[in-house]
């Protein structure tokens, strides 16, 4: 299990998908030489991979990003929703079977999380949204938010799919997953940034009518 400094710099780069050994010292705020240690032994197991990017004239700046293997270590409900997925199927034995799946799926998710939002027992919207993003760690988003002082828009940024291959044979769960966001927040919702379309992560943002 990685834990400490290596666990940082993973979360990092699994957050904001390419770094630079300087960019993480800015946030970590370790010496450089202590970071450099760290990264290369990341990579040595096979955690991270070096890439070049050239902005301008002179040598290209070195950085760094996860491997598969790096991917690998954040969590995933996948499997569990594959093996379900494949039983309701096999109940169901239809095409429309799919697309009730996910709907109760999503529906369940829901569920829980207006109930646990709910629970919190208070309208603050920084203290409810906290109560959902400790629902989506634990259920391997790695989720982020961020409230607009001025327009009150509401984003929130998934850094982490935990179904990422199922969303290769279908879209569905992430048109389903955008209507889970307007029905909780009672809000239009625009997708800004998408894994599958090889982005970082998936982003939402949530604008008041």
């Amino acid at each position: 299990m990685i834990t400490g400094t290596k666990k940082q710099i993973l979360d990092l780069l699994k957050r904001n998908g390419i770094l630079s050994i300087d960019e993480v010292t800015e946030d970590i705020g370790l010496a450089k030489t202590t970071l450099r240690e760290h990264f290369l032994q990341l990579e040595r197991d096979g955690y991270i991979k070096r890439t070049y990017e050239r902005s301008g004239p002179g040598r290209p700046c070195l950085q760094y990003q996860l491997t598969r293997q790096g991917h690998g270590i954040y969590p995933s409900g996948e499997s569990a929703l594959m093996k379900n997925f494949v039983s309701f199927l096999k109940q169901r034995d239809e095409g429309a079977a799919i697309e009730e799946f996910f709907e109760e799926f999503w529906e369940k998710k829901y569920q829980k999380a207006a109930r646990l939002m709910d629970d919190a027992g208070t309208n603050n919207l920084f203290d409810r949204l906290n109560v959902l993003a400790d629902m989506l760690d634990e259920e391997g988003f790695m989720p982020e938010y961020d409230i607009d002082s001025e327009s009150g828009t509401i984003t929130i940024r998934e850094c982490n799919c935990p179904f990422r291959e199922v969303v290769k044979e279908t879209t569905l769960p992430c048109r389903l997953e955008a209507e889970f966001y307007r029905r909780l927040f009672n809000s239009k919702v625009e997708r800004t940034s998408y894994i599958v379309e090889g982005d970082f992560s998936c982003s939402y943002s949530m604008s008041k009518d």
